[in-house]
């Protein structure tokens, strides 16, 4: 994957004084190539437990239902997709002014705490946010044990 470098002023302006100083480094940053400060793509994730049910909710905006991916193996969880960039019919001479929107595969995986039960798994996508629903085996339900006294 690659990122357009774009600019549309050269640094002879810095000279002129027309760009200050945090302007500089704000197009310096949004110049650097994608994976310079990571996984930016990789979505945000909460991981939550009850006594019945483990609940992750991924933000991944952008991607239609069609282009993710959830994945159960024993206690690892992986959520993968694709953010295709658009593409525009006609002029192929665009010129941006900025291009910050990030398009590209991804995959995350995460570990589980318990035993699941695979078959019972939900998975639900909506306004960019991914809930998955994870029953837990009774094996992995916490129970009482009593103990006795001699």
């Amino acid at each position: 994957m690659f990122r357009r470098f774009i600019m549309k002023w050269g640094l002879t302006k810095l000279n002129n004084g027309d760009l200050t100083f945090t302007r500089v480094f704000d197009d310096f940053f949004r110049m650097m190539p994608v994976d310079v400060f990571g996984d930016e793509l990789n979505p945000r994730v909460d991981v939550h437990e009850d006594d019945k049910a483990v609940y992750v909710k991924a933000e991944i905006p952008g991607l239609n239902d069609k282009d993710l991916t959830v994945f159960l193996k024993e206690n690892l969880l992986t959520i993968a997709g694709e953010k295709r960039e658009e593409k525009t019919e006609g002029d192929n001479n665009e010129e941006y002014y900025y291009c910050e929107r990030r398009f590209g595969s991804f995959s995350r995986t995460i570990a589980l705490p318990d035993s699941i039960k695979a078959d019972e798994v939900k998975a639900n996508y909506k306004n960019g946010v991914l809930e998955i629903e994870l029953p837990k085996a009774e094996s992995a339900k916490p129970r009482k044990i009593d103990i006795t006294v001699n």
